[in-house]
């Protein structure tokens, strides 16, 4: 995306984060510097931000530090994120008594989208933070969601998505991702065996709302070194007692 064409919020989020970077108020020029970009666009955004009180700028040396509106903004932040702490303590917990990496995620367009992860203590793992975004057609919650879309839908999203191939055993074909589907509805949960990544498996299984409705998935993820497939398999009951627990926590919020 060329910078005339980058939307405004991008840009101003850039600039924040440029100062969060450096840890002390900034000058035109070292944001300019910061961003690589042009110092009358710099100083619009900026002046934009200062206006509406996300940046102070220290009238003696013309420097750019953060504003009182977004201190008052990350307290909310930090507020919001306490309201989600059931749900990450659950998947803590999930994560100790299973010793791997486990997350929830959503589907978010034709990407699943990480809403919350907690990393096992092992320094071999592929580690994903929350906000990543991971392919539908070669992942455990991907093809989860996958396997719960409407046929008509699911045969779009197939059509229009380019079907990677990322390791040996990636799925490719719309036929052999679709047989994949249905063998997920039959048997309630999606299988990873080493699609996304080499060495890499995982199992997901859904969270329901409204009887059967499947409003996002949770996952544990292993290298294959440590958990082989039948291994993984063999973690569904637990997935899907603590997925039941996730579950209650989506439909509070919703009330």
């Amino acid at each position: 995306m060329s910078e005339s064409a980058e939307p405004g919020v991008v840009k101003a989020f850039a600039v924040i984060e440029v100062i969060l970077s450096a840890g002390r108020p900034l000058s035109l020029p070292e944001l300019a510097e910061g961003l690589g970009r042009p110092k009358q666009t710099v100083h619009r955004t900026a002046k934009q931000l200062e206006q509406n009180g996300f940046l102070y700028r220290e009238p003696l040396r013309d420097r750019y530090a953060i504003g009182p509106k977004l201190f008052s903004i990350s307290r909310d932040v930090m507020g919001w994120c306490m309201r989600y702490a059931p749900r990450h303590a659950a998947l803590s917990r999930l994560v100790d008594q299973l010793g791997e990496t486990c997350n929830v995620g959503i589907l978010d367009g034709d990407e699943v989208l990480y809403i919350d992860r907690v990393e096992s203590n092992f320094p071999l793992r592929a580690e994903l933070q929350p906000g990543s975004r991971v392919p539908v057609h070669c992942t455990a919650l991907g093809k989860l969601f996958l396997a719960h879309l409407p046929g008509r839908t699911r045969k779009r999203v197939l059509e229009r998505i380019e079907l990677t191939r990322l390791t040996d055993k990636t799925l490719t074909d719309i036929a052999a991702l679709e047989a994949d589907c249905a063998e997920t509805r039959s048997r309630g949960y999606s299988i990873n065996n080493e699609e996304f990544h080499d060495g890499i498996l995982s199992v997901a299984v859904p969270i329901h709302a409204d009887g059967n409705r499947v409003i996002s998935g949770l996952a544990v993820h292993a290298p294959a070194a440590r958990m082989n497939v039948e291994q993984a398999v063999a973690t569904v009951p637990i997935l899907q007692k603590f997925a039941a627990e996730i579950a209650e926590d989506f439909l509070s919020e919703d009330g």
